[in-house]
């Protein structure tokens, strides 16, 4: 089986010239790129509900028969996950891009940690300078089936909506039984 190496899809939006002018000036104040600018800016369309919470082209998130999670990275499909397994992706995701330390992890460009999914399928996280990586490891083959990477920006909202979807998940009934209890001094019957 070959790995699927993705780069991401760079496009080009027009801008009249004093427009990028101004976008390049306000990304200096902010002490970030025009690219984070814009990606801010879609954010807070999505928060705002002008536009819908979705990934298109890099990731796919749908709660399945109300337990489970299907998740896809760049049409690449993990295997189901519970709620659990989306938490703890969330969580690695968040430390590598720097938005909430996760206790042993520190991620320097070129590193990164697994997270298993059952069966021997794995999922790499990691940091490539400011970019965040993805990598997919088939539990059936052992081979890397997919390599990718994103802005840390996509990543934080591919964290996001993983928990978001994990909270729509119904937990587990345990089965219980109901033991009545004596009152205090009193022997059982």
């Amino acid at each position: 089986m070959t790995t699927r190496i993705i780069r991401p899809t760079q496009t080009s939006v027009g801008l009249p010239a004093e427009r990028l002018t101004q976008l390049r000036a306000l990304a200096d104040r902010r002490g970030v790129s025009a690219v984070e600018v814009v990606e801010h800016a879609i954010r807070q369309a999505i928060e705002a509900g002008e536009i819908d919470d979705t990934l298109p082209g890099f990731a796919e998130v749908a709660v399945v028969d109300d337990d489970l999670l299907f998740v896809s990275i760049r049409d690449a499909s993990l295997p189901l996950l519970d709620g659990d397994q989306a938490r703890l992706i969330a969580a690695v995701i968040d430390a590598a891009t720097g938005s909430a330390p996760l206790l042993g992890l520190e991620f320097k460009s070129n590193s990164g940690t697994g997270v298993p999914l059952g069966r021997d399928h794995w999922v790499y996280i990691g940091r490539h300078v400011k970019a965040v990586t993805f990598a997919i490891k088939d539990g059936e083959t052992g081979e890397i089936t997919l390599r990718t990477a994103t802005t840390a920006s996509i990543a934080t909202d591919f964290a996001r909506l993983l928990r978001k979807h994990a909270a729509q998940i119904m937990r587990p009934i345990v089965n219980a039984v109901t033991v009545e209890l004596a009152p205090a001094g009193e022997a059982r019957s």
